[in-house]
């Protein structure tokens, strides 16, 4: 089994901690177009990135996109 990135759920826990993306762009020390890409899935947070949202919003970073599970086949 392996798992597939999906879509990328920080507009909604933006939404769910009522944080704008103004908001969290400074606390995170990036500018506003380079949320408005991680958002659009336009571009991928680093890992670094990703846990220091993690504090910023109190969750976990692997809270920021969805995980489908994708069954590989047989190795032939």
């Amino acid at each position: 089994m392996a798992l597939q990135k999906g879509r990328c759920r920080l507009p909604e826990i933006l939404r769910s901690r009522m944080m704008k993306p103004a908001e969290f762009s400074r606390r995170m020390g990036v500018t506003e177009s380079i949320v408005s890409r991680w958002i659009s899935e336009e571009r991928e947070m680093s890992f670094e990135n990703a846990v220091l949202a993690a504090r910023i919003l109190d969750c976990h970073a692997e809270d920021f996109y969805e995980w489908i599970d994708v069954k590989k086949g047989k190795r032939q």
